[in-house]
């Protein structure tokens, strides 16, 4: 489920929970989905401009990179951690989307 902004999450989060959260539980999962939504934008474009500048896949560019057929430019290396990075927002904005279910 997607949420277009924080009142649809809000209303989404009171229907489905109640009274079982406290209101400061419900506007911190609030905060932290909006974050990870945030986060995960952030990294997405800085993806896209790398795939765009060195004309390749992040999927091909991890492959080479972590056979070591990629030289050490600091944006390969931004690039991986970029990478993992949004791998790893994208879990928890996962976890997040359940725990609210």
């Amino acid at each position: 489920m997607s949420y277009k902004n924080r009142l649809d999450l809000r209303r989404h989060l009171d229907y489905k929970l109640g009274m079982q959260l406290t209101q400061e539980a419900k506007t911190s999962l609030v905060r932290e989905y909006t974050l990870c939504s945030s986060a995960i934008a952030f990294y997405k474009k800085s993806i896209k401009e790398f795939e765009r500048k060195y004309r390749i896949t992040t999927s091909a560019f991890l492959k080479r990179f972590e056979a070591g057929e990629i030289g050490d430019d600091a944006d390969y290396f931004d690039w991986y951690a970029f990478a993992r990075l949004l791998a790893q927002w994208q879990k928890t904005q996962s976890a997040l989307r359940a725990a609210i279910r």
